[in-house]
């Protein structure tokens, strides 16, 4: 089918021979075209969702941490430098 769209070649290596058997599993009425297709799109999905948990996690952890010390209160460094002779 003619497209201007870039067009990727993909070698059936034994890892990807996995994948598509793999993929066949949930899509078993699909060409290996139209899998690799689900397979990117699934990939893709599973790396944004796990990258917005470590953020999550992430501020979680700060939030801790934030929270942790929230009862501290420090002196200004004017207050600090009054003491100091010049």
């Amino acid at each position: 089918m003619p497209t201007q769209l870039l067009r990727t070649q993909v070698t059936h290596t034994p890892p990807v021979v996995r994948a598509l058997q793999t993929a066949r599993e949930t899509w078993p009425d699909e060409s290996d075209g139209k899998l690799l297709l689900h397979l990117i799109e699934e990939g893709e999905r599973s790396l944004r969702d796990e990258r917005a948990a470590e953020q999550s996690d992430r501020l979680a952890m700060l939030e801790r941490m934030s929270a942790r010390y929230a009862d501290l209160h420090f002196e200004s460094l004017d207050s600090i430098r009054e003491g100091w002779p010049e």
